[in-house]
C-alpha cells in the first residue's frame, strides 16, 4: 500500500469572537456558535485574507472533545473569492484552552498534547482556483487565543 504524500497548501489565522450563542446540551454534545471576525492566508499557491464572515457551529461532548462545523470565505490576493467548509476534531478541549490563554502550544511537547484536525473542502467559481474544487486536505491547527491557526496540506 501506498503511503500518503501531501504538500503544503497555505497556513491561515482565524479570529473569532466568543461564543456568541450557547445551545446547551442536546443528543449531539454541548452546541456552541461562535463569529468569525477575519484573519490572515499565506501560502505559495494560496494567499490573501479570511474575510469577517461564517463561524464555527461546535458541539463539545462529555469526553471534552470539540467537534467542529465551520465555514468561512477567503478572498485571495487577486479577488477570487474561495469558500471554505471543514469539520474536525480538538481534544482535549480543556487542555487547548490551557494553551490558547498564554498564545498557544510553545513547545513540542505542548502541542503533542492536544490532537486538533480538520478537513477543509474548498468551493470556487474563480477559473484561475478551480483546481481547489478537487482536491483533498486535511488540516492542522493550534488554539492561539482568540483565534485559530491551520497549516493546511492538499493529499497527493
Amino acid at each position: 500500500m501506498e503511503e500518503p504524500r501531501f504538500r503544503h497548501l497555505c497556513s491561515y489565522k482565524a479570529s473569532f469572537t466568543e461564543p456568541q450563542q450557547m445551545i446547551g446540551k442536546a443528543h449531539f454534545g454541548r452546541r456552541m456558535i461562535a463569529a468569525l471576525t477575519g484573519g490572515e492566508v499565506e501560502g505559495e499557491r494560496l494567499h490573501g485574507r479570511v474575510m469577517p464572515s461564517g463561524g464555527d457551529w461546535a458541539t463539545i461532548d462529555d469526553n471534552d472533545t470539540l467537534r467542529l462545523d465551520a465555514r468561512i470565505t477567503m478572498e485571495t490576493h487577486d479577488g477570487a473569492l474561495i469558500y471554505v467548509s471543514y469539520r474536525g476534531v480538538l481534544r482535549p478541549l480543556s487542555v487547548a484552552h490551557k494553551h490558547a490563554r498564554k498564545g498557544g502550544p510553545q513547545t513540542p511537547e505542548e502541542k503533542a498534547e492536544v490532537y486538533f484536525r480538520t478537513t477543509p473542502m474548498f468551493e470556487t467559481g474563480d477559473d484561475r482556483y478551480l483546481w481547489l474544487n478537487d482536491i483533498v486536505a486535511v488540516g492542522l491547527g493550534a488554539s492561539i487565543g482568540g483565534a485559530v491557526r491551520y497549516d493546511v496540506f492538499e493529499l497527493l
